[in-house]
């Protein structure tokens, strides 16, 4: 995925897969600005990318999940419901 790619589905607001290898390159201009660990799917992460926020989270072994957030309340509210989820997989 370039960068160029990526950009064109954040700024659609979409969700994009981003192949592990290249977030390396792609995410060096990633500024984290929270990590929470989920305790089941890594770390999820809010920053900014390119001046865009977003939310990284380790969709799979080999994905991360960049997804758009249109403003740092929805990023908040997405961070709770996200950790309530992962907290309810341990409940069974």
């Amino acid at each position: 995925m370039t960068r160029k790619q990526l950009m064109t589905i954040l700024a659609t607001g979409e969700v994009a897969a981003v192949p592990h290898r290249d977030w390396k390159a792609l995410g060096r201009d990633f500024a984290e600005s929270e990590a929470h660990g989920t305790g089941v799917a890594g770390t999820l992460r809010i920053g900014r990318l390119d001046g865009i926020l977003v939310a990284v989270e380790e969709a799979d072994d080999k994905r991360l999940a960049v997804r758009p957030l249109a403003s740092l309340k929805t990023a908040k509210t997405f961070v709770k419901e996200r950790l309530e989820a992962y907290d309810r997989l341990w409940d069974g």
